[in-house]
């Protein structure tokens, strides 16, 4: 598994806070062709958090799928502000930064100079899976020639079941690939209470569910996988060290499909998907204490 790159619409130099600028890249370059690995953390969290994250998620995934070799970028983007306090109680605040940081992805990486097919697979987490299916929505007027969506994990997203049902406003950028896979937790306080007031005050909704909470809704997600470790549900900071979460996501990028049991996570016999990092062009359409969206 190669460095990642660092992609951030962060301002150079930040590591918290801020507004939304276009995205730029750091520790390397991405040279638009290939598969590639987006991972995409939530709201609350500050750059070096998110650094840390990355790196315990991507020790596991190295783990359970050591043949993987597609290039990783690491998104990061301004979901948080500088005083902790104040940071935990700005997530109706931090709603617009997510859809702006969706809109500036998507802008990066449709202006990759692109010499030859470039698949895009997405990993998110809480507010993050907000921002991918922002940037896919981007995406479905139609795609640029050799750009494809390919796999698309939410883990624990905040976002609101209403929005990607029929009729919503992200369904389209909900359904664009067929392999979109949900991880979600009936167990996870942060989005059984925090969620619902944060999005009312948002005016997004009246106490609505959050799709990870839940795994709704139904007909939307190919592969939708309850989440506990040793029996116990995941809490909303389990997502990013967790060995289940990672072992869903390599299954759902290409790997082989380890052994798991009812007891230790994810699903018992998880249904059956390409063992490629395959995808579907659309020509339209810390365990953590702090009481964090992540």
């Amino acid at each position: 598994m190669s460095d990642p790159v660092q992609v951030s619409v962060r301002q150079p130099l930040t590591n918290s806070g801020g507004p939304v600028v276009p995205a730029w890249e750091q520790g390397g370059h991405l040279d638009g062709r290939g598969n590639l690995i987006i991972l995409v953390h939530g709201f609350n969290v500050s750059r070096t958090d998110a650094l840390g994250s990355y790196g315990q998620f991507l020790d596991n995934l190295k783990k359970k799928f050591n043949t993987q070799t597609a290039p990783i970028a690491e998104f990061l983007w301004p979901g948080d502000e500088p005083n902790k306090i104040i940071s935990t109680l700005s997530y109706p605040n931090q709603i617009k930064p997510a859809i702006d940081s969706g809109r500036a992805l998507a802008a990066f990486l449709s202006g990759l100079q692109h010499s030859g097919p470039l698949v895009v697979n997405l990993v998110g987490h809480s507010l993050g899976c907000r921002v991918i299916l922002e940037m896919l929505a981007e995406w479905t007027g139609g795609l640029q020639p050799n750009v494809f969506v390919g796999v698309v994990v939410l883990m624990a997203a905040a976002v609101v079941v209403k929005q990607v049902n029929a009729g919503g406003a992200l369904r389209s950028a909900a359904t664009m690939t067929l392999k979109n896979s949900v991880l979600y937790s009936e167990g996870d306080p942060v989005l059984h209470w925090t969620f619902p007031i944060g999005e009312t005050a948002a005016g997004e909704g009246f106490f609505p569910t959050a799709v990870g909470r839940t795994g709704g809704p139904g007909a939307t997600w190919h592969s939708p996988y309850p989440m506990s470790h040793n029996g116990v549900a995941y809490v909303h900071g389990s997502y990013w060290p967790g060995e289940e979460s990672a072992t869903a996501v390599a299954f759902a990028l290409g790997g082989a499909p380890a052994r798991i049991t009812s007891e230790n996570g994810v699903v018992a016999s998880p249904p059956p998907v390409e063992n490629s990092i395959a995808s579907r062009a659309t020509p339209v359409r810390n365990l953590d204490s702090r009481p964090a969206f992540g």
